[in-house]
């Protein structure tokens, strides 16, 4: 029987909030409209002086997802100023202020395997380019320390070794609880995605709150248990 990954893609519209190449959040787009701004009500938050209390305004349309800029505020759309409302495509990315935000706006895989990527590659051995590259660059260059595991610990998977290989990893079930682990400069740290309940780690439920990560660290997510190691030599030592 074929064993079936347990990383699951997500079709929602995303922004990933960006400071000088580091990942500080993951937005869902999953209401009709969300602000961006300094002011603690906006749904997409960022605590900055460069950014305006409402700054900007995304509309999840039919025919896609549209970026607004608000009065007197400022927006770039991949290095262009916007004075109008303009549709994304995936891999657009939105300068404010400082901070960078990066649309997806489907199946984006934030953990590809690297065979895949050399798959993609021409056969000249130059990659093609596509309209992803600016988001898939970005995946590639987030503060990456290719060390870290989680080890699966219960269910069909126990056992397996997800290595920690880019600067963020999605983790879910074939249901709703989804979470994340992005590595920064001072840690792994497991945020809650999608789903009802949030994860547990150590027995304790995080929350809304990003949860950084230490070894041994026991993580519940959904039915699954699963353990975090610093260097992936330990996953494989249990």
């Amino acid at each position: 029987m074929a064993r079936r990954n347990t990383t699951i893609d997500f079709i929602m519209p995303k922004l990933t909030l960006c400071f000088k190449g580091r990942f500080i959040s993951l937005h869902n787009l999953s209401t009709g409209c969300a602000t961006i701004g300094r002011a603690p009500e906006c749904e997409i938050h960022i605590d900055s002086l460069a950014i305006a209390d409402r700054h900007a305004r995304i509309d999840l349309l039919a025919k896609g997802c549209q970026v607004t800029p608000l009065p007197d505020a400022t927006v770039y759309v991949n290095q262009r100023k916007i004075d109008q409302p303009a549709l994304l495509a995936h891999g657009d990315c939105l300068r404010i202020g400082k901070h960078e935000l990066f649309y997806s706006d489907c199946i984006t895989d934030l953990n590809q395997d690297i065979r895949q990527e050399k798959r993609s590659n021409g056969t000249n051995g130059r990659p093609r380019q596509s309209r992803r590259d600016p988001f898939d660059r970005l995946l590639n260059n987030l503060s990456i320390l290719p060390t870290g595991s989680v080890q699966i610990l219960s269910g069909r998977h126990v056992g397996k070794i997800i290595p920690l290989q880019r600067g963020l990893t999605r983790l879910g079930l074939n249901g709703n609880e989804c979470a994340v682990i992005a590595h920064r400069n001072d840690g792994y740290y497991l945020s809650h995605l999608e789903g009802d309940i949030p994860p547990k780690v150590n027995s304790r439920s995080i929350g809304d709150h990003s949860v950084r990560l230490k070894e041994g660290h026991e993580i519940q997510l959904g039915g699954i248990r699963m353990r975090f190691h610093e260097a992936i030599e330990q996953s494989a030592a249990m």
